[in-house]
């Protein structure tokens, strides 16, 4: 109830904090009077919003760490043992909280500007709109739905959720979705105002911003596959994570139109078209995998909540009026030369535009496929050749204007001479040696590597050395992309792989290792095994590497993350491969008092009792027993419950050896059935087939996520300060706009 009426509170004081700016913004066109109580209702209004939603997105947390089973989002996404971080990812886990977790991120981003004099009211009048968009969809769709039973226990979280990477990927990604809006709503108010050029100096912190945080959450997410899923690759051109992916290729777009736009006012089109599409992208990427269109296509989308249609009409609705007024404006827009010659710092930061648009476009062909072809009635996907041999030319294309942009100088006017920089040639030939090491002949895989390598050596060298060309931001995060794309060439293009089943304790020669499979090892708190690998090298010392199964809360495999030998130059990849594990527990039946011996141990059945809950939907039969072994004695209590119609045992690990789980009580006689797996005896006897991978300079996909995602956060605190200043040395009363 407390959610829910703070949500409708929340968009009706917004609708009205959007009505008051618009009214403003009016107000100041037509130069007419009482635009000041106007503009205080607005941000009253805001203000009392913001606090609104966050009661809401409060309470909603409140429900998740109280384990308020009887709503159904906490009892999809949590349950009672979920460690506290799992249970605050547990917020953001499902459809609903994600929106919540976005409208948190858009408010605060709201409160920051309407904090400000120098936001024009139109823009807090779209942003406002754009509020109650998240609202009404909040409102459609919310997590304070009651289940119609009550559960004393959730379903809890998925485990492959449950690991560091994937607590901060959601949250990075809404920061840049959130942030995107700002670009979006100052774009329509210079359209609205038909002022053109004042909305771009405070637009682009917005912009970097947004850039180095999606930039952040693509590239965790693809860590993340990496390291937990166990295919072997950190992007699969899975429809949903394009979803993201395109949105960031937009937002490079903007960026750079913007700093083009500052050179010719003539690109303030191109500026204008990006900031529209960068925010109706991450509308139209939230609909694809929010509708359920995509749930034949990718193992990533949410199931239709019934806000498909919704979400499609907010969509179509934003495209519309950004279009309209765009189109209404464009006799307008300053007109002129796009650049004044070709060997100029406009001409390439127009030739970036243009290759990250035609990037944003390719995959925004690939991944509304689904969609497209659903339409005409013949559901189909595109294979991920259609994305690598579109994207491979755009990158080359990309790599090589990097390596030439630093050499020209920001006044727009100077000629400068590429003779100068003859040493690049020479080491555009010496990078032949790269791809001719890794094996790789293939022509557009070869010209990649080699501009990847001459881009990376000219920002580092001219970019930072010379103060009027590529600042260091932008030189480290041109660098960090020419890195990045080294990495992808040659940890895709020149991957080897195997699958070989290894014997306990048989090294095997694979890929210039040798590799040991050593054993199993259940992990001591029970949520899984471990598969123990020795990987050796020539004159390197032999590791120890482990993979790692997760148990599901029915104590079944259900995660599996890979063993990774990660050196300098390469990564061994060593992935078990998915099967069903043979457990073969011993069947032990005995009744009260009684012990078994098996083997070296002894079980002593000391007690059991059941337990009904509230609701006599849930039963729970606990158990007491005595494990001895070597004169060392040890109590255990197995339990046995019974949940939503199923039974379930959870194991219990004894002398870090054992486990035993209960299988079933016979009520009337007090006899119980428990299975005794001796796991030392399984490791001893096991083999397991694994999937074997050398994947070459793949740590310079991290390298280079991590340069990118610096160099544009640098950038963004530089330009919020250079804003802040700018603002501040203007006269207060001359910029405001109340």
């Amino acid at each position: 109830m407390v959610g829910y009426v703070s949500i409708v509170f929340a968009l009706l004081v917004t609708c009205i904090a959007s009505f008051s700016y618009f009214n403003v913004h009016l107000s100041n066109v037509t130069r007419r009077s009482g635009k000041g109580r106007a503009a205080n209702v607005g941000l009253q209004c805001y203000r009392l919003s913001a606090i609104l939603a966050g009661i809401a997105a409060g309470y909603l947390l409140y429900l998740i760490l109280d384990n308020r089973f009887e709503y159904a989002y906490v009892f999809s996404y949590s349950s009672r043992e979920l460690p506290f971080m799992y249970k605050l990812s547990a917020f953001w886990a499902g459809q609903q909280g994600s929106f919540m977790l976005w409208l948190v991120f858009h408010v605060i981003f709201g409160l920051l500007l309407s904090r400000k004099n120098d936001t024009p009211p139109g823009v807090m009048a779209v942003y406002s709109v754009l509020q109650a968009i998240l609202l009404i969809v909040l409102l459609a769709k919310g997590p304070f739905m009651l289940l119609a039973q009550p559960q004393l226990d959730g379903v809890g979280l998925n485990p492959l959720l449950q690991d560091f990477w994937m607590i901060i990927h959601p949250p990075i990604i809404f920061l840049g979705y959130a942030g995107l809006a700002v670009p979006f709503a100052y774009a329509l108010e210079g359209l609205f105002s038909n002022n053109h050029k004042t909305w771009m100096t405070a637009v682009l912190p917005w912009a970097l911003f947004s850039w180095c945080a999606l930039g952040a959450g693509v590239f965790i997410g693809g860590f993340w596959a990496y390291k937990v899923l166990g295919w072997g690759g950190y992007w699969a051109w899975d429809p949903v994570e394009n979803s993201s992916l395109v949105p960031w290729l937009v937002n490079g777009a903007l960026v750079h139109s913007l700093f083009w736009a500052r050179l010719k006012s003539a690109a303030i089109r191109s500026a204008y078209f990006a900031s529209i599409f960068s925010f109706v992208t991450v509308l139209y990427g939230t609909f694809l995998t929010r509708s359920g269109v995509l749930s034949d296509f990718s193992t990533h989308s949410f199931a239709d909540e019934g806000v498909g249609g919704l979400l499609a009409g907010f969509v179509l609705l934003t495209i519309f009026f950004g279009l309209t007024l765009l189109i209404i404006r464009w006799p307008d827009l300053p007109k002129g030369e796009l650049y004044t010659r070709v060997n100029s710092r406009e001409f390439t930061l127009g030739c970036g535009v243009l290759i990250f648009s035609l990037m944003a476009v390719m995959v925004f062909i690939g991944m509304s496929t689904p969609l497209v072809t659903m339409l005409l009635g013949n559901p189909s996907n595109v294979s991920e050749s259609f994305y690598n041999n579109t994207s491979l030319p755009l990158a080359a294309a990309l790599v090589m204007l990097l390596t030439i942009s630093p050499m020209f100088n920001k006044k727009p006017n100077e000629a400068i001479s590429l003779k100068k920089y003859w040493w690049l040639g020479i080491i555009g030939l010496l990078s032949l040696v790269l791809p001719l090491k890794l094996g790789l002949y293939q022509p557009m895989i070869v010209i990649t590597t080699i501009f990847s390598i001459t881009a990376l050596i000219a920002n580092v060298i001219i970019g930072r050395g010379n103060e009027s060309a590529a600042s260091w931001p932008a030189a480290i995060t041109h660098a960090g992309l020419a890195v990045m794309v080294i990495g992808i060439v040659a940890s895709s293009a020149a991957n080897e792989s195997t699958v070989t089943t290894l014997n306990l304790q048989q090294p095997k020669q694979i890929l210039g290792s040798e590799i040991t499979y050593i054993g199993k090892e259940e992990a001591n708190d029970g949520s899984g095994f471990y598969q123990k690998f020795i990987v050796g090298h020539q004159k390197i010392e032999p590791s120890l590497i482990q993979a790692f199964t997760k148990y599901n809360k029915e104590g079944q495999p259900s995660a599996r993350e890979p063993a990774i030998d990660r050196r300098w130059l390469a990564d061994l990849y060593v992935a078990p491969v998915m099967k069903h594990e043979d457990h073969t527990a011993t069947e032990i039946r005995l009744a009260t008092g009684e012990e078994s011996q098996q083997n070296d141990v002894i079980i002593r059945f000391i007690s059991w009792k059941m337990i009904t809950g509230t609701t006599g939907q849930e039963m729970k039969v606990q158990t007491v027993f005595e494990v001895v072994k070597e004169g060392r004695t040890e109590a255990i209590q197995p339990e046995l419950v019974y949940k939503n119609g199923v039974v379930t045992g959870a194991p219990v690990v004894v002398f870090g050896q054992y486990e035993i789980v209960i299988n079933g009580v016979n009520p009337r006689d007090g006899n119980i059935s428990i299975g005794l797996l001796d796991n030392v005896s399984i490791s001893k006897s096991d083999s397991v087939e694994v999937e074997i991978s050398n994947k070459p300079l793949i740590n310079l996909v991290w390298l280079g996520a991590i340069l990118i995602t610096f160099g544009c956060g640098w950038g963004a605190i530089n330009r919020f300060w250079f804003f802040k200043r700018k603002m501040d040395d203007k006269e207060k009363g001359s910029m405001s706009y109340f």
